[in-house]
């Protein structure tokens, strides 16, 4: 079933979000299928070794177009140029099997809609390059799940798809070309996935920014079709996929069955003295819920803190969640975990609040960060909830995060900013550059060769580095987020993201 992205007014809208708790916030995902082929374990980082420190925010720049927008870095780099920042963060320099002419994007790169509509203009010498291209259009498939069990989760994915796509067309497209994005529903269903991903295989050059918890099934069909496939995966299968690419990194890994995923989390809390000595876990009975919470258990439990209270069988139709907060307060827990919706983070917080039961410590995955959850939880409730993010918060003045949510109120009004759309804005936005490198008449096979050869791409400092054909997971370098007030702030580190992490397992 085919979609449009709908309208509604306010980048920070207060409709109810069903937000879906997943562990990729900064650790681990639920490893439905496993992965695909062989995990790689770090750039000269083992299972177990470290990777690297930090990264840092943007500097203050004019966007093409007349648009001035602030950095973290707080320094000018004058008209017309746009580094977005970039990071200390290294990301596997020197690998096995890493291309020779491996090289990272400039740090010039213009990520405006203008800019990019401008690095290559007009029809002259235009062809029917490859499979979606005509001499006036590329065309590009999105399968989402946009209606399902989760509800108003996955289908903020297109949504900063067509933002992204609707402002270069208002400039003029790339090369003369428009975008234009087919978005099929799977409803969170294997099969209508894979039939999904079967319609659009053959009718598109790529796949650009697809998010559903159904993922995993219509991989083997874009491998076999050889189409690329841009965004951010959920499934491991896919994650690992070789038509795969991502601005933000893959999923988790499997080695031997045993799924893989940084602790930066752990590492993090126990910088700031905050790994909760007893944890509670909390999920809904549905099994990405309940294994991500599994996973998260895992790790912590693994990093010193003892799980004092689980239940990963939460109906998301329960009225209530005081029995198991009580549970927590007379077990002693300090910490609470939970990969649920809003809903279900809403009923925890509540219930904290009703059982005057405030641990230090009560975390959400990063799909819970949106004001809509201080919304749902009512703003008294949700005071000290945490959120791990693998990307700088939106309310820092990053120029490139700036462009997303600019974007996002613009050509999508009304449609809240979001951790799903800005992974898959920053996937479209690799895909973009992607399409000005392969030159005027881009093929798969050329947009292969660029994402190839990218190394240390942070999308303009939003994101730690990575280098695509890596397929590391996602979380590498994070921050951490809390409520306070109306909005999420910075917890640590003070700036950038916080990167000492080791890939380790996320279950026995």
């Amino acid at each position: 079933m085919t979609h449009d992205c709908e309208s509604r007014r306010g980048p920070w809208g207060r409709r109810r979000l069903g937000w879906l708790a997943l562990a990729i916030a900064s650790v681990s995902l639920a490893a439905a299928c496993g992965a695909r082929t062989a995990p790689y374990l770090g750039g000269g980082v083992s299972a177990g070794g470290s990777g690297n420190q930090s990264a840092t925010g943007g500097t203050d720049t004019t966007l093409a177009g007349g648009d001035t927008t602030g950095g973290g870095g707080g320094t000018g780099t004058g008209t017309g140029t746009n580094t977005g920042g970039s990071s200390s963060a290294n990301s596997n320099k020197s690998t096995p099997g890493t291309s020779p002419n491996a090289v990272a994007p400039p740090s010039s790169f213009n990520y405006s809609a203008a800019a990019e509509a401008a690095a290559c203009t007009g029809t002259a010498g235009n062809t029917a390059s490859d499979v979606g291209i005509t001499p006036t259009s590329i065309n590009v498939g999105n399968v989402s799940g946009l209606t399902g069990v989760i509800t108003n989760s996955f289908e903020q994915g297109p949504q900063a798809v067509q933002a992204l796509f609707s402002a270069i067309n208002a400039q003029g497209g790339i090369c003369g070309r428009k975008l234009n994005l087919t978005v099929e529903d799977d409803g969170q269903d294997a099969g209508r996935n894979q039939a999904d991903i079967a319609d659009l295989a053959n009718k598109v050059l790529a796949f650009v920014g697809s998010t559903s918890d159904a993922d995993s099934a219509g991989v083997q069909t874009m491998v076999n079709a050889k189409v690329p496939d841009v965004g951010f995966a959920i499934n491991a299968n896919r994650g690992q996929s070789s038509v795969f690419w991502s601005a933000g990194g893959s999923t988790l890994y499997t080695q031997g069955n045993r799924p893989y995923g940084w602790n930066t989390l752990q590492n993090g809390l126990k910088s700031q003295n905050q790994l909760p000595k007893k944890l509670a876990v909390i999920a809904y009975s549905i099994p990405i819920s309940a294994d991500a919470a599994k996973q998260f258990a895992y790790q912590f439990q693994q990093a010193g803190s003892q799980i004092c209270f689980e239940d990963y069988g939460v109906s998301p139709a329960t009225a209530s969640l005081d029995q198991d907060v009580l549970s927590m307060k007379q077990k002693g827990c300090d910490g609470v975990f939970a990969t649920m919706d809003s809903s279900g983070n809403a009923k925890l917080m509540q219930s904290e609040q009703r059982q005057n039961y405030h641990p230090p410590y009560t975390a959400v995955t990063f799909a819970g960060y949106a004001q809509s959850q201080i919304d749902v939880a009512h703003e008294d409730a949700a005071q000290g909830l945490q959120v791990t993010l693998p990307f700088l918060p939106f309310n820092e003045p990053n120029p490139v995060m700036q462009l997303y949510l600019s974007q996002l109120t613009t050509y999508q009004p009304g449609k809240e900013p979001s951790s799903f759309g800005i992974q898959a804005w920053a996937a479209a936005q690799m895909f973009v550059y992607a399409l000005i490198k392969a030159g005027r008449n881009p093929t798969r096979a050329s947009l292969v060769n660029v994402f190839s050869s990218l190394t240390d791409y942070d999308t303009g400092g939003i994101m730690a580095p990575v280098t695509p054909r890596l397929r590391q997971p996602n979380g590498k370098c994070v921050m951490q987020v809390e409520v306070k007030g109306h909005d999420f702030v910075r917890k640590w580190p003070a700036s950038g993201l916080y990167c000492n992490s080791q890939l380790v397992p996320s279950g026995p």
